[in-house]
C-alpha cells in the first residue's frame, strides 16, 4: 500500500487538473506560462498560483522559473493531455449525441472531466468513434489530443 501523500504533495484533484490544463493551454509556442496569465485564466490570486507552482514542481509536474513563469515537465504534459482528452470526449458526446449547445456542453464538460470514471469516458469515446452512431468521425478527438494511454 502506498504511503499517504505529504502536505506538499497535493493529491490528484480538480485543482491540480485545472492548473496543468491551464498551463498547457497558455503555453503552446513558448512552453512557458506566466503566473499572471495562469491567475487570470483560473481567476485566482497570483500568490495562489505561486504556491501551487511550488507544490507541482515538487511533484515533478512542472519547472518553476522565478520571474519567467512555469513550464510543464513531460509528466505534467501527459497529465494535461489526459485532462484535455477527457474534456473533449465529454464535450463532443454532449454535443453530438445529446444535442447540447456548445456553451452548455463546454460548461458541463468542465465539471464532468473531474467526476466521471475513465471507463465511462472510454465508452463515450468508443461511441463517438463508431461510424454507425456518428456518421463522420469526430475530428476534434483524434487530433491535437490523444487518449491518455497513447501519450
Amino acid at each position: 500500500m502506498p504511503p499517504p501523500p505529504s502536505p506538499v504533495d497535493p493529491p490528484q484533484t480538480e485543482s491540480v487538473d485545472d492548473y496543468v490544463k491551464a498551463i498547457y493551454e497558455l503555453s503552446p509556442m513558448t512552453k512557458m506560462a506566466r503566473t499572471s496569465e495562469i491567475a487570470g485564466r483560473l481567476h485566482v490570486a497570483m500568490a495562489s498560483v505561486t504556491g501551487m507552482a511550488h507544490r507541482l514542481a515538487e511533484r515533478g509536474l512542472l519547472d518553476h522559473l522565478p520571474y519567467h513563469g512555469v513550464r510543464l515537465t513531460p509528466s505534467g504534459e501527459r497529465l494535461a493531455l489526459r485532462v484535455l482528452w477527457r474534456h473533449r470526449v465529454i464535450k463532443m458526446y454532449l454535443m453530438r449525441l445529446l444535442h447540447c449547445p456548445w456553451a452548455v456542453a463546454e460548461a458541463e464538460a468542465e465539471h464532468l472531466e473531474h467526476a466521471v470514471s475513465d471507463e465511462l469516458v472510454n465508452r463515450m469515446a468508443a461511441t463517438l468513434a463508431d461510424p454507425a452512431i456518428v456518421p463522420q468521425r469526430c475530428s476534434g478527438l483524434s487530433h491535437a489530443v490523444a487518449p491518455p494511454d497513447a501519450v
